[in-house]
């Protein structure tokens, strides 16, 4: 048998295997499903800056060195554990004036900075312990709370359980609704399970020790942190 024989045979024997196929059946119904849980945070992360300045790098590396020797020991004595604590960042650079009316500008000299993130795991000494970073000198941008990751992934399983509860009923009602039933489920897909952060962002009253410290703790309340599911279920409908 020579080789245009054997090509033609080859492709006579795949016609015939795919007229036995059958079609892939299109009857069924794919819809999405979510949850959104509200739980109590177990940690809050806050972020501060301390700033040094100097006539050259070293001067201002110096000052900032003690400043946050400083804020680091004050946080350590409210009850943060250094393994709590996290450099974000670290600059050192020059520091210009600028004339608008020469268009010239002038070294004053340089700033240094550092950046921290702490996280609390006390959250009744939240503002204590944020207060303790202000009134020694950093500069508080905000607080959040949210969920360790021991905490979210105990959350996992009961929101996409409700996501999955309200596909179905989504499914149930259109299916009804044209006059079919749902079957067995063909496929489902996690899209994800998120865990947005409460912001609390602070304000005038985390202060530094420049403008005089504080006298009472910064009230500082949590609010739940939302865990939300989203899944997709594809049905076969009968």
């Amino acid at each position: 048998m020579n080789k245009t024989s054997i090509f033609g045979l080859l492709v006579a024997l795949l016609v015939l295997a795919s007229c036995q196929i059958p079609s892939t059946d299109q009857n069924v119904i794919s819809v999405s499903g979510s949850a959104e849980l509200k739980v109590d945070p177990d940690k809050a992360d806050f972020w501060s800056t301390i700033e040094g300045t100097g006539v050259d790098a070293a001067a201002a590396q110096a000052q900032l060195q003690s400043k946050s020797n400083k804020v680091i020991d004050a946080l350590v004595a409210a009850g943060v554990d250094k393994a709590d604590m996290q450099t974000t960042g670290f600059n050192v650079y020059p520091d210009y004036s600028w004339n608008p009316q020469t268009g010239e500008q002038t070294l004053k000299g340089y700033k240094a900075s550092h950046s921290i993130q702490v996280t609390i795991h006390d959250l009744d000494k939240v503002g204590e312990i944020v207060d303790a970073a202000g009134g020694n000198g950093a500069l508080v941008q905000n607080v959040q709370y949210g969920l360790t990751d021991a905490r979210k992934k105990s959350f996992d399983d009961d929101a996409l359980k409700q996501a999955a509860e309200n596909a179905r009923g989504k499914a149930t009602s259109l299916a009804s609704a044209t006059g079919a039933s749902l079957g067995k489920v063909v496929a489902i897909q996690e899209s994800n399970v998120y865990y947005p952060p409460f912001p609390y962002y602070a304000r005038d009253a985390i202060m530094s020790s420049e403008s005089g410290g504080m006298t009472k703790s910064t009230d500082i309340l949590p609010g739940p942190v939302s865990v939300s599911a989203q899944v997709t279920v594809t049905y076969k409908l009968n």
